[in-house]
């Protein structure tokens, strides 16, 4: 069964959508030091040839992405490296009339690279879809004039969902065991 951000995202934002506004926008999100960007990568042990690997990251973007094929941007299997745009979307919620609305789409760049016997997963350049980049590291700004309280459950639904992603690509990067029918 493919599972795409849009699907985990509604899915998350149904059974939780009660908790999302009363939750603050994690402290702990991922801030890279010299892009000042919200950044999650993590460099994963994981047994296997780059090439083992490549075929792997590949199944799980087939798994995780409704449509794949729209997400790459690059598959280099000879240099070991698959990158891609995803999307997600983010919600408000009306606590007083227990309505939530659309709240724009955010897209992402992911890029898994791989050596032997690892791989290092990348996910940056968070925007949210408007006629120009709006970078939501503008969303951990309380002090900007314009600041919004959705913005904590923005910064709160993409912190789950990239934690979401990230939990299953380590999953499935994992070598698949085969059972032998012993009768």
């Amino acid at each position: 069964m493919k599972l795409s951000v849009l699907t985990i995202s509604v899915i998350l934002a149904c059974s939780c959508f009660s908790s999302v506004c009363a939750q603050t926008a994690p402290s702990g999100l991922p801030v890279d030091p010299e892009t000042r960007k919200i950044t999650y990568k993590e460099v994963v042990t994981q047994e296997g040839n780059p090439g083992y690997l490549y075929d792997k990251a590949i199944q799980w973007f087939s798994f995780y992405y409704l449509s794949p094929a729209s997400v790459f941007s690059v598959q280099d299997r000879v240099n070991g490296k698959v990158e891609g745009l995803g999307r997600l979307r983010v919600y408000n919620n009306d606590t007083k009339t227990g309505t939530h609305t659309d709240g724009g789409i955010v897209t992402y760049l992911i890029k898994i690279e791989f050596k032997d016997n690892r791989y290092r997963y990348i996910v940056t350049d968070f925007n949210l879809k408007l006629a120009s980049r709006f970078p939501i590291e503008k969303w951990m700004n309380k002090e900007d004039p314009l600041y919004n309280p959705n913005w904590d459950a923005y910064l709160y639904q993409v912190d789950t969902t990239v934690q979401r992603l990230v939990s299953t690509l380590k999953e499935k990067m994992k070598p698949t065991v085969v059972k032998k029918d012993e009768w």
